[in-house]
């Protein structure tokens, strides 16, 4: 896939853009990231990936406490995939930390928080569906659920020794290995999901085929039903 940037007016915004071209490029070296980039090449509009606006920096909802104020600006990151009333999915992402930030904010200029945030950006559809589905557990609901799978996927394939245990803060992580993969799938409820996410999704069909990831719950559901069809 060939990725070019479009410099905008000032020396501001060429400076934005030519930090996410790069977090983008690093995304675009990982399959997994390739299968990511190549679903928003399937939207009928592009998508637009927007620094976090003032408002959006200071005010926030969170999902345990109703509404939180941020003095970070990448600590908004999130995305608004197109709908009936919105033509463009759009990913509020800041790629660099500005000087309200602290060490702590670093997770959220990491270019996995870009590919999580583009996976709900590139799946309206399933968004809109999945968002209202509450799991009341660590994965918030099962858009966030599958969002995280596709982040964990990517940040196996890119070496991190752990991933994401959850959705929300403070979520133990999980080892990224072959057996943690094993052992999350032998819980009834990610099974479930996950099933029915390959089900669903394209993008967790087309993960599932990269079963030299570590860490990849589509490829281990994939491997298990091949090993009972050897039975």
């Amino acid at each position: 896939m060939e990725l070019t940037s479009y410099p905008y007016f000032s020396k501001h915004y060429i400076e934005y853009e030519t930090e996410v071209f790069r977090k983008l490029l690093k995304i675009n070296k990982f399959k997994s990231g390739q299968l990511v980039l190549a679903a928003s090449q399937q939207l009928p509009a592009d998508i637009y990936v927007i620094p976090p606006g003032m408002r959006d920096a200071v005010i926030g909802m969170d999902s345990e406490n109703g509404i939180r104020f941020e003095i970070c600006p990448a600590s908004a990151a999130s995305a608004r995939p197109a709908s009936q009333y919105l033509k463009n999915s759009r990913v509020r992402f800041m790629p660099y930390l500005t000087e309200s930030c602290d060490k702590s904010d670093l997770t959220y200029i990491d270019d996995s928080t870009l590919l999580h945030e583009l996976v709900h950006g590139v799946r309206p559809r399933q968004f809109e569906q999945l968002k209202p589905q509450t799991t009341n557990d660590a994965w918030t609901d099962l858009e966030e659920f599958f969002a995280v799978m596709v982040q964990n996927i990517y940040l196996s394939e890119r070496g991190n020794k752990e991933v994401r245990g959850g959705h929300q803060a403070g979520a133990a992580p999980l080892p990224s290995t072959r057996k943690a993969s094993y052992e999350f799938m032998q819980n009834k409820t990610n099974y479930e999901r996950v099933k029915a996410a390959l089900k669903r999704e394209k993008l967790a069909q087309e993960l599932a085929r990269l079963d030299d990831i570590p860490f990849n719950p589509f490829a281990e559901f994939e491997r298990a039903k091949h090993d009972l069809r050897s039975i």
